[in-house]
């Protein structure tokens, strides 16, 4: 066989060097194809006496390895958890025989490093990495739904020790350079220039400067966790801690801390047994099923329409209103490297605008994610101004301005006087008008296309990308690659009222209201709706949002789709006492107007709720507020807002906290059974109304055993 991702040269020193290099690809991932290549040419280095050391490295600029190839993770997924379990004890051989090699083995990591590529390296006797912003290092398997299972989870816990272990395999967080050799994951950090030559040297047999940990934190760590009580305190605190974080919906995050407890405690072979075993149970659960389809959604939001590129470079970005919404663009942008201009016609706002965007860089430095020299640069790449001859020279263009259709169109007029560029393209931030209507009035409609931000943009890793009915391609491919620059994850959907993430939580906030006027408590909706996996209730959320706001959406919603839609009658009370929600210190919840605390349901609301006190039962009241999403959104799917199932359920997940582990309300769907969901849906649509008489796609895909994804 010839080797094209695996080569294999050795130096004059008698060093052999295994360089990693897929062919047409940007980055090294280890799919079994990589992994016999990489096992014949270990097979040649142990068959060459002259060998002297190995070294193992990139062929790529800034990444080692990024992790096993996922969609061979996704075909042992669909298979008998047997063949998952081979495909562990396959890789562990292949390290094991890396591990036992005669002579020094150095791991030179330059960029990103992750999953398999990190249990490689740790299979290795030194890791040099290099002192590059790109180096970082991790084992994000959790993220998937399983734990490393080449070997990884045990040698890193020999390794680096019980707590570290913890730390980076329940969580699946990476680590810089700096970081890793800390914690003595790396054995020394050095120089891009010049890093080959002293790998070559460690191979040979130089010292490596591993960093010192002050000998009582180390000696107090390393006690406790030899100690059997203290491994007993250390392991009831971690699984306390991911409890907290999980709810125990995730049982990745604990099955790792058992094969850690296992690898810390039994010979090395159980402790690989261990994790052999828990990684082939965990691959083929429904969880890890779902988080690795939204991971595989998350590549396919990245792509613009088939064959479209951006029709001309964005260096600089224009923002116009110094709001909340449009100073965190602002902010964003300037963060990702764009020269911005930050407009605003009220010079107050204008400045409590760059105000905000100041708090935000001091948020990154405080948090380390930035220098304070670099801090300074990219707030000084905002210009804040109260003049449209500014916009001169912008690429790109986004309003965040007052949701009037015609205040937007004059702003849209001005800006285009002032930019003088037929190729620049406008993008609405807004969240309830046609971006078609808005393309109308501008002079190159097909450059107007919609760019959805959710509050606070800083947090909010969603941006809903919006096509008019004239948006051109290269406009989309545009708006998409903006996105994906700022960080975010972007869908894909139509101009239609509420776009797609409301539009799927008009059904949703509105049934939570109608139950709390019927007399379900709202803290019993919110708790049920919590153990469901939702960040937060719908009263929580309503309050979140402002019940303002929330009153508009829905409104919207009425007003697009009729009747089903209406509002429940407590909004015109909750209007009428004027109650904001946590901005205005008084919503459903009271809230503290120190902290922001919330605090008991709202007597005002209490008293609007006229219905005796109802008791349901949880799962009840999560079958009424769910199955309004799901039903929404295959409507959405039918009615060809969103162009399939795997964009609507990433943007369901990203937008609003829809609980990943259950894959989106389709993929819930598919998993609890079509029939199932439309035999209720008729039941509830005869108890509750129309809201939900079933989807007719639904009911079709129903009838036919079909399923909104097809594996």
């Amino acid at each position: 066989m010839v080797n094209t991702s695996v080569h294999l040269k050795v130096l004059g020193s008698g060093v052999a060097v295994i360089t990693i290099d897929l062919e047409d690809s940007k980055v090294n991932l280890l799919s079994s194809q990589v992994l016999t290549e990489l096992k014949g040419t270990v097979d040649n280095v142990k068959a060459n006496p002259a060998v002297k050391g190995l070294i193992i490295c990139s062929g790529k600029s800034d990444n080692f390895v990024a992790g096993a190839n996922i969609n061979e993770i996704q075909e042992l997924q669909s298979q008998p958890m047997e063949l998952a379990y081979r495909a562990s004890k396959l890789g562990k051989e292949l390290f094991a025989e890396i591990d036992q090699l005669p002579y020094k083995v150095v791991c030179l990591i330059n960029g990103t490093c992750l999953g398999g590529g990190t249990e490689l390296a740790v299979a290795c006797d030194e890791r040099l990495v290099t002192d590059s912003a790109k180096t970082q290092i991790g084992v994000p398997e959790v993220k998937l739904g399983f734990i490393p299972g080449w070997g990884g989870t045990v040698r890193l816990t020999r390794l680096l020790g019980i707590q570290a272990a913890l730390e980076l395999v329940t969580t699946g967080k990476t680590v810089d350079a700096k970081k890793a050799w800390k914690m003595g994951l790396a054995s020394e950090v050095v120089p891009v220039e010049g890093a080959m030559k002293r790998a070559e040297e460690v191979a040979l047999g130089a010292k490596t400067k591993r960093f010192n940990a002050p000998f009582k934190a180390s000696a107090m760590k390393w006690a406790l966790e030899r100690n059997p009580f203290g491994r007993k305190i250390v392991r009831a605190m971690a699984t306390k801690a991911i409890m907290a974080e999980t709810r125990g919906k995730y049982p990745a995050p604990l099955e790792a801390v058992k094969v850690i407890f296992t690898a810390a405690t039994q010979p090395a072979d159980k402790a690989y047994e261990a994790e052999s075993q828990a990684f082939a149970k965990l691959a083929v659960t429904d969880v890890s099923k779902n988080l690795v389809g939204i991971f595989f959604a998350q590549q396919e939001s990245k792509k613009a329409p088939a064959g479209a590129t951006c029709h001309m470079p964005i260096k600089k970005v224009g923002v116009l209103g110094a709001g909340v919404m449009g100073s965190g663009i602002a902010q964003a942008a300037a963060y990702a490297g764009y020269e911005v201009v930050l407009f605003d016609i009220n010079a107050q706002a204008l400045e409590r605008g760059m105000k905000n965007i100041a708090g935000l860089f001091e948020g990154l430095v405080e948090k380390r994610k930035l220098t304070r020299e670099e801090a300074d640069k990219r707030y000084g790449a905002i210009k804040g101004t109260g003049s449209y001859a500014d916009f001169e020279g912008c690429d790109f263009v986004i309003e965040a301005i007052v949701e009037k259709m015609k205040i937007k169109k004059s702003a849209l007029a001005e800006v285009e006087k002032a930019v003088k560029n037929d190729r620049f393209i406008f993008a609405t931030n807004t969240s309830s008008l046609s971006v078609t209507e808005l393309a109308d009035g501008a002079r190159n409609p097909a450059n107007v296309v919609g760019v959805h931000f959710f509050n606070p943009v800083h947090k909010m890793p969603l941006v809903e990308v919006i096509r008019g009915k004239q948006t051109s391609d290269a406009t989309l491919a545009c708006a998409i690659g903006f996105g994906a620059k700022l960080g975010k994850t972007t869908a894909l959907a139509g101009d239609s009222a509420g776009f797609l993430v409301n539009r799927i939580l008009f059904p949703y906030l509105r049934e939570a209201m109608v139950l709390m006027v019927d007399g379900v408590p709202v803290t019993d909706i919110d708790r049920a709706m919590k153990e469901f996996g939702m960040p937060m209730g719908p009263g929580e959320l309503l309050d979140a949002v402002g019940l303002d706001i929330a009153g508009e959406v829905i409104r919207v919603g009425r007003a697009a789709f009729g009747d089903r839609l209406s509002p429940p009658e407590i909004l015109a009370k909750i209007e009428q006492l004027k109650l904001l929600g946590k901005k205005g210190g008084k919503g459903i919840y009271l809230y503290d107007a120190q902290t922001g605390k919330r605090g008991d349901v709202n007597p005002d609301v209490l008293a609007a709720i006229t219905a005796a006190p109802k008791k349901m039962d949880g799962g009840a009241i999560r079958d009424r507020l769910v199955l309004a999403m799901v039903n929404e959104a295959a409507l959405c799917l039918q009615e060809g807002v969103v162009a399939d199932a795997s964009q609507l359920d990433l943007a369901m997940i990203f937008g609003t906290g829809f609980p990943p582990f259950v894959g989106g309300p389709l993929r819930y769907a598919d998993q609890t059974g079509l029939e199932v969901v439309r035999q209720k849906l008729e039941w509830h649509q005869k108890v509750a109304g129309d809201n939900y008489k079933p989807a007719a796609l639904l009911s079709q895909k129903a009838a036919s055993g079909q399923r909104f994804y097809s594996k």
